[in-house]
């Protein structure tokens, strides 16, 4: 059914910049079909009057496991160490499908009532992954997890499950669904082959499909790169032509070195996730990406290393970056030991606030978890009110105290914690919750309460299975 959304306060973008202003939005199906300026037409089909609230893009999360929410606040002296190696993957390996479709509810639903319309999930058993996420109504781009060298999908005779991950990608990215999109997904240089980073590349060059996957995440992932392979993980993805074939997202990123940004390329994305990256090793240097030309965008990963599925939570990490440099510069430490000058630090807190200024603008910031990421898939369009687009769309009550005094949506929709101003939703057209009750009809409703209870049984019992 068609019907329009109108509001004397509208974010649109023009020239990549989001500006709030009078306006209406027309959603037929999936997409939005039209968008202006001002009062919506006469005949616009279907208006629904949501008062002076803002209307607004669902926001895009470039980098997900939506499963891992099991795993909130577990980290543990894990942490100290391989977070994936030492937790993650104890636990993947007795993984069932119906673990994964039950678990990734959660995650969906989180994310959901965070204003997040699309995740780009990456984990394993595809085709239970997507299942899951579509029973919340969220929208997803899902990467099944494909692994042969190392890593929970490989047992200790050797096999592994790539293949049957491989047909999953296919059939995704062949069934059409409305909210469900495919991308081909290698987990990362040391637990896929050379000869399976080609056989990926193949099927996404075949079926037009991006590759998500995780890039010199760890210093593991280097020495093993380096010790197999004679190269750095972004060299051997350079030697054995993945990036001349295929647009690639890759998350992390921490140790890809200058030389390499400059020959990424515009056809890749890099995923920083702050908080995360903060738990598992630190956070990338976004302004070295920035000053590389690099396309980049942040997201949350997973709520076992960061606690939240909350995006906004990470901007206000990345703003913070301009400064907190200062506190370990040689400038500062010698200052404490009585043997610095007060001048020396404000001048290294000046230059780090300026290296990073580019990049902390809320205008620019809200741009990396919507318009940007919403472009990386040849398929859909998303986190964009624009003809074409998918038709994920988020209406906040701007009389909340979070917004108020309401003087600047945009740094609100960047700096503030917000989700709880969520009026309404809908996702690729479909309403989400209730208008005006939005939290707590998700919360409350009988799918919510069934996926819950189902989500509680489940992972009791596959801590069980992993010796916890």
């Amino acid at each position: 059914m068609a019907f329009t959304l109108a509001s004397r306060h509208v974010v649109l973008e023009a020239s990549s910049t989001p500006s709030v202003e009078e306006g209406w939005v027309i959603v037929e199906g999936s997409r939005i079909a039209s968008v202006g300026r001002g009062a919506p037409p006469d005949d616009a089909p279907n208006p629904i009057d949501v008062g002076d609230r803002l209307i607004a893009p669902a926001l895009v999360n470039a980098h997900t496991h939506c499963v891992l929410s099991m795993l909130r606040g577990g980290l543990g002296r894990a942490a100290a160490g391989n977070v994936v190696e030492d937790l993650f993957y104890r636990i993947e390996r007795v993984l069932l499908p119906e673990d994964v479709r039950a678990l990734a509810r959660m995650g969906a639903y989180e994310s959901l009532l965070a204003g997040v319309g699309l995740v780009w999930d990456h984990y394993f058993f595809g085709e239970a992954l997507a299942a899951g996420l579509a029973d919340t109504g969220i929208a997803a781009v899902v990467a099944p997890t494909i692994q042969d060298v190392g890593g929970p999908s490989v047992d200790t005779a050797g096999r592994h499950r790539s293949d049957r991950e491989l047909a999953a990608t296919e059939t995704l990215a062949l069934a059409g669904m409305p909210r469900i999109f495919a991308a081909v997904g290698p987990h990362a240089t040391d637990t896929v082959s050379p000869a399976l980073w080609k056989q990926a590349s193949e099927l996404a060059e075949r079926l037009g499909l991006p590759l998500h996957a995780h890039l010199a995440q760890s210093p593991e992932e280097v020495h093993r790169a380096r010790d197999v392979h004679g190269t750095t993980p972004f060299g051997l993805l350079e030697r054995e032509g993945v990036l001349d074939r295929v647009r690639g997202v890759f998350a992390h990123a921490l140790f890809v070195d200058d030389a390499e940004l400059a020959r990424l390329g515009p056809a890749h994305a890099l995923v920083a996730c702050p908080y995360s990256q903060l738990v598992f090793g630190f956070p990338a240097r976004v302004d070295r990406w920035e000053s590389a030309g690099a396309r980049w965008v942040v997201a949350t990963d997973c709520a076992a290393s960061n606690d939240s599925m909350q995006l906004r939570k990470e901007l206000r990490f990345l703003a913070g970056l301009r400064t907190v440099g200062a506190s370990f510069a040689g400038a500062y430490e010698a200052f404490l030991r009585g043997e610095g000058d007060v001048d020396d630090v404000a001048r290294t807190r000046r230059e780090g606030y300026e290296a990073f200024e580019a990049t902390a603008t809320p205008a620019e910031l809200y741009t990396r978890i919507t318009s940007v990421p919403g472009a990386l898939h040849p398929h859909v369009r998303a986190g964009v009110l624009a003809p074409g687009a998918l038709a994920s769309i988020v209406v906040y009550d701007l009389e909340h105290p979070s917004f108020w005094p309401a003087t600047d949506p945009i740094a609100a929709l960047v700096m503030a914690d917000v989700d709880a101003a969520i009026h309404a939703m809908w996702v690729a057209g479909q309403p989400i919750g209730e208008r005006g009750d939005f939290h707590r009809s998700v919360v409350r409703s009988h799918a919510y309460r069934e996926h819950r209870a189902e989500a509680v049984a489940r992972l009791a019992d596959l801590k069980k299975r992993a010796g916890f």
